[in-house]
């Protein structure tokens, strides 16, 4: 006996994206169940600094990440103002000004992620939609024309769910090994998570299953350096120990090379990082460095913090002398190639031979060394942490699922994350993304199913479940 029932749409994940999608498609006037596979809701958004951010238009958007989707961007672009005042208009806290420059080129502002997201769960119950959390996906399958067939199962039970129309926002698939080295082989094994642990790839999985095709580099992804070795690596401490401002210095491998420019931000040092064998490299910089961006403000609101000292109290590997040559013994202790560092310090700038993959990235500048001039000098250990991949779900601008042939699946739709292409080893946001693709997703979904006039009697999941409807 398998319990059964049906709904308009379904939306699996509970992160920002899809908390969004599931309430704006609600208060379209459809019947909306989101499942999440965790015991809360939040997702990797809850545990965000709140920045709602992209880039300021399209031609920053083409210099920093080249190779992305200019579709996905424009929508993003075009969208960003209308999400904020959506964001304002729920009463939640949103600065007044904007923060400049995020990751070097974009614009944003600090809002209260955890309170908004609260706000939204509570629009989608008032729209009389259902939140169902502990609740795994098992299978997906076409069921009739325009109709879907959702396997889960909760509390040791196996559950279908009939629903004419599906929004994929589970978050990427950066908590999964074997979904990471089946999609980004280059990147070690190891890696330290720095996101929830429930973004396994489930949206990705079930997309394939529909016949939908991937989008984007599925070796991208975001997150930051953090020490090497970290104590404590918990969700409160992921900025905490995240190191911003590793572009203001060098990272040097232990033969003592460099791996790539570091001006091009920490996020790209970190992908870079991950493809080095060992993902372990330290960051060489001088008092100038440390005395002001490593214990600046990364985001509004976030609060100062010397991050060198707060990962040599964690535990972290490091070094500290008056003279570049003091330096380079000590890290030799460390076991740096010493004779290399030197000439590295000294502008050889030939890229380390423990780099797996160095097609992808810029090579090191001589002028990088220019920034190692006030005494003493620091070098800290740090490693590569992910906290959700940018390869993902091919979807055109209505976020609709799409196949090899570029042609939709009907009924399908992909958010935040879980779709591939706007960010492409280049980052161009998490938060405003996930929302504004997350309206489009819920809008989109809502009126598929009102043209296809599929509207019928629906009871709440709970109440199906408590008088014991099933299906043999």
């Amino acid at each position: 006996m398998t319990r059964s029932w049906s709904r308009e749409v379904v939306v699996l994940g509970g992160g920002l994206s899809g908390l969004r999608a599931a309430s704006v498609a609600a208060a379209e006037g459809a019947s909306v169940t989101l499942l999440e596979k965790q015991d809360r809701l939040g997702g990797s958004s809850e545990l965000s600094a709140g920045m709602y951010w992209t880039a300021p238009d399209l031609a920053s958007y083409r210099r920093r990440i080249p190779h992305g989707d200019m579709r996905l961007a424009g929508l993003v672009i075009q969208a960003y103002e209308a999400g904020l005042a959506e964001i304002r208009a729920s009463g939640v806290h949103v600065d007044a000004e904007a923060t400049p420059g995020i990751m070097g080129f974009g614009r944003g502002y600090s809002f209260d992620v955890k309170s908004y997201l609260k706000i939204l769960e509570s629009r989608l119950l008032r729209s009389n939609g259902e939140v169902r959390t502990g609740v795994r996906i098992r299978s997906v399958a076409s069921s009739g024309p325009r109709r879907f067939r959702l396997e889960v199962e909760s509390t040791g039970t196996r559950q279908e769910i009939h629903t004419d129309a599906i929004i994929l926002a589970t978050g990427g698939f950066q908590a999964s090994p074997a979904q990471r080295a089946a999609h980004m082989p280059e990147v070690g094994a190891g890696i330290l998570l720095r996101s929830n642990r429930g973004s396994e790839g489930d949206g990705l999985s079930l997309a394939v299953s529909l016949g939908a095709a991937f989008a984007g580099d599925l070796g991208t992804f975001y997150g930051h350096l953090v020490p090497h070795p970290v104590a404590n690596f918990t969700p409160d401490r992921f900025m905490l120990y995240s190191q911003y401002y590793s572009n203001h210095g060098i990272l040097v491998a232990a033969d003592g090379r460099r791996i790539s420019d570091e001006s091009r931000g920490d996020e790209i040092l970190n992908q870079d990082l991950a493809e080095v064998d060992g993902m372990t490299a330290f960051l060489i910089f001088d008092e100038e460095v440390r005395s002001t961006y490593g214990v600046s403000e990364p985001f509004a609101n976030f609060g100062r913090v010397d991050r060198f000292a707060f990962a040599v109290e964690a535990g972290a590997r490091h070094a500290k002398a008056e003279t570049l040559g003091e330096l380079v013994q000590q890290l030799d202790a460390l076991g740096v190639d010493a004779a290399q560092l030197t000439k590295t310090l000294a502008g050889d700038v030939e890229v380390s031979s423990l780099a797996r993959r160095v097609s992808r990235g810029q090579p090191p500048t001589v002028r990088q060394l220019e920034k190692l001039r006030r005494q003493p000098f620091y070098a800290l250990e740090v490693q590569p942490a992910i906290t959700f991949t940018l390869g993902g779900i091919a979807v055109d601008d209505s976020t609709a699922v799409l196949n090899s042939a570029g042609e939709r699946i009907e009924g399908v739709y992909a958010v935040g994350a879980d779709l591939g292409g706007l960010s492409n080893y280049g980052y161009t946001g998490g938060l405003a993304p996930a929302h504004i693709t997350g309206s489009v997703a819920g809008r989109t979904a809502a009126r598929f199913v009102s043209e296809a006039h599929i509207r019928p009697a629906q009871r709440p999941v709970a109440d199906a479940i408590k008088e014991g409807e099933t299906s043999c």
